[in-house]
């Protein structure tokens, strides 16, 4: 069986991971760690039949961390896993250039996984997105609509992101130059190569991303909606099981999930 750290326990996906375990023989959570200013520290928290008491340090041994944290939880924990020889799947988007760096820096010496999203389709939808976009052309304009719970912090998110820049791959875009994020004032005509970026924060939104692609005559769209967490928990959770057995190095989703 394998030995599960869960980083940000208490969050939103961290809560959802918590609840999958309960099904899932595959996995054992050895520790729940939040961050020492959780009022909820020192609970318990049941995951199956085993309870686990919320903390933010253990000395348990274990052999994946997933983190849900924050960029500053990531790299507080990076040493941990990299001195334990334990992998980590790193669902925390962000991070500085620095932490990126720290994080690449330790992949040589423990398996790391960092993904924008979880989700299968979500991958899938990466993985067409820039191959769309190159064989449309300059004759179709790209906008991508994401849309986030009004408590999210960063924006845009961590997957139209990567939506950026799998189409500026594909297409030789400048993944800065060549996007703008939302519109205002007198703007000028909209240069032929431009990303628009828009994010919208309301509600209790899940998530959702749209990439349009705009041309003579018609317009084609790619929407991914997520109509529950469970579907990036459920995808963490796998990764996990998969990174396991993997050597040190830096992986994708792309890894996992072959869409090749």
């Amino acid at each position: 069986m394998i030995k599960l750290a869960l980083l940000g326990a208490t969050g939103r996906m961290g809560s959802h991971v918590v609840s999958l375990l309960a099904d899932d023989d595959r996995l054992e959570l050895v520790a729940a760690i939040t961050a020492a200013e959780d009022p909820r520290l020192d609970e318990t928290i049941r995951a199956g039949q085993r309870t686990v008491k919320l903390t933010d340090a253990t000395d348990a041994a274990f052999d994946v961390l997933i983190d849900f944290s924050t960029p500053a939880g990531t790299v507080q924990w990076l040493d941990h896993c990299r001195r334990a020889g334990a992998a980590m799947v790193i669902g925390v988007t962000g991070h500085s250039d620095d932490q990126l760096r720290g994080i690449a820096d330790a992949s040589r010496h423990i398996a790391i996984l960092q993904a924008s999203n979880f989700s299968v389709g979500v991958n899938l939808m990466l993985s067409l997105v820039g191959e769309v976009a190159r064989r449309l052309g300059d004759a179709y304009d790209i906008e991508i609509v994401e849309q986030h719970h009004n408590k999210k912090i960063d924006a845009p998110s961590g997957t139209a992101n990567s939506l950026i820049n799998a189409i500026a791959g594909a297409t030789g875009r400048d993944p800065q130059a060549d996007v703008t994020h939302g519109r205002h004032g007198v703007i000028g005509q909209r240069p032929s190569r431009q990303i628009g970026v828009h994010a919208l924060r309301m509600g209790d939104v899940v998530g959702g991303h749209t990439v349009h692609y705009s041309g003579p005559g018609e317009t084609i769209s790619i929407q991914h909606v997520a109509l529950s967490r469970d579907a990036f928990a459920r995808g963490a959770i796998e990764t996990a099981v998969w990174i396991r057995d993997q050597p040190p190095g830096m992986y994708t989703m792309r890894d996992v999930l072959l869409f090749r």
